[in-house]
């Protein structure tokens, strides 16, 4: 009787511990992306929507970008390889996935960047983060979406290397080391 109560003990401190434990790569980088209507605030003679998004309730996005959605991230030209949302091609997505979004990447619970969702191909100047959208490609029957990640608008046709949009570098670093153990950092 003394055994049976020993492997109770043990059965429930083991399902303790384990529900106290959080795997340290569960979800801490999404891209949370809004469209017009979630963004009034944005409307009107302050373009820069950075106010607006820093305050916006998560839970009003259209689209969550998840780190299972995102395939790969190419760290020197903030280029982002991500599984289209429900396998939809570019004609069939919202809008706000490729001209009319704003977004928010949030790591470790944090707004780490905030800006507009544009096509590569719409001139359009920014003096906040761009997300451009700027191909479509296939995998295995899946659709895929390349992002392109900017500071600003003056940096979307250089060829050179691209800095993460967030100036700590701190935070840069977390981000990419985060990536790397996900096994999706392009260095």
């Amino acid at each position: 009787m003394r055994w049976l109560t020993y492997c109770w003990l043990l059965i429930v401190l083991f399902g303790c511990t384990q529900a106290d434990q959080t795997p340290p790569t569960a979800q801490q980088f999404a891209i949370y992306i809004f469209d017009r209507t979630a963004i009034h605030q944005f409307e009107g003679p302050n373009h820069n929507p950075t106010a607006a998004l820093q305050t916006i309730d998560l839970a009003a996005a259209s689209i969550v970008i998840t780190e299972t959605d995102l395939l790969a991230y190419d760290w020197p030209q903030q280029q982002l390889r991500i599984r289209n949302p429900h396998g939809l091609s570019a004609k069939d997505r919202p809008a706000e996935m490729d001209i009319e979004g704003f977004f928010v990447i949030v790591f470790n619970q944090q707004r780490i960047v905030m800006g507009r969702v544009r096509s590569n191909s719409t001139a359009l100047a920014a003096d906040y983060p761009l997300l451009l959208d700027t191909i479509e490609s296939y995998s295995n029957q899946e659709a895929i979406s390349v992002y392109q990640l900017r500071s600003n608008s003056a940096t979307i046709r250089s060829a050179a290397s691209h800095s993460f949009p967030n100036a700590d570098p701190a935070i840069a670093e977390a981000v990419k080391e985060h990536l790397r153990q996900l096994g999706k950092l392009v260095e």
